[in-house]
């Protein structure tokens, strides 16, 4: 397989990204500018995972270039799904993507990743122990996490008054057109499954399209005003 094909990879989950406030990066604004390296990294993130600047905080890939003089070719994407379709139409060419946890074991599976050299990551002493060798990367030879976090039901209380503690809120026709649910596969399975008491690894094919009717039922009705 061509180099071209493999990839860096950082793994996140969801949420628990710390923002940089914008006085951080003025102090620094006195160093002078790294030379610039003729060099361009391209990196293939979910959208709104580093600052851009534009709500007052610092612009990460602007300041990553100042300090290193290494530019940043940098895109954005929605799904993990969407990532593996890119790459694995083979026309996209990156260094560093970050794809959660299971993407993670699919594409090393399937030959997209290239191993990394800890030589040129020496904070990953600084990862936690619970955090790292993960079931999806062992030795942690293709990925270092980037953010961990989990899934839950945020919700407005001048409209949900009722004890919010079931999944099944999100089935509530009372709140139809108010919904707004999870599009990719693995959490919104995840929570049909959950609703179903069935297992989140289940190899059951009825189950699955027990999942999957429950789903297509809340979509009817969430999408009505």
């Amino acid at each position: 397989m061509s180099w071209k094909r493999r990839f860096m990879a950082l793994m996140t989950a969801m949420l628990l990204v710390v923002g940089v406030p914008a006085s951080a990066g003025a102090a620094e604004e006195e160093e002078p500018a790294a030379p610039k390296r003729g060099v361009t990294i391209n990196v293939y993130n979910w959208g709104e995972y580093i600052s851009n600047g534009v709500e007052g905080t610092i612009d990460v890939n602007a300041e990553f270039t100042r300090r290193t003089g290494i530019d940043v070719n940098y895109t954005t994407f929605d799904t993990n799904e969407s990532l593996y379709s890119k790459l694995a139409g083979g026309g996209a060419n990156y260094d560093v993507i970050v794809p959660s946890d299971y993407m993670v074991s699919k594409l090393k599976d399937e030959g997209f990743l290239e191993k990394l050299d800890f030589d040129n990551i020496p904070n990953f002493q600084y990862i936690d122990e619970q955090y790292r060798n993960p079931d999806y990367d062992p030795t942690n030879e293709y990925s270092v996490p980037y953010t961990w976090g989990v899934v839950g039901i945020f919700y407005n209380k001048n409209y949900v008054t009722e004890e919010v503690n079931s999944w099944r809120i999100l089935w509530d026709e009372k709140y139809a057109g108010k919904i707004l649910m999870f599009d990719n596969p693995r959490d919104s399975f995840g929570i049909a499954q959950k609703i179903l008491n069935y297992s989140f690894n289940s190899t059951d094919e009825r189950e699955w399209q027990e999942a999957a009717m429950l789903l297509k039922e809340q979509n009817l009705w969430c999408k009505r005003m």
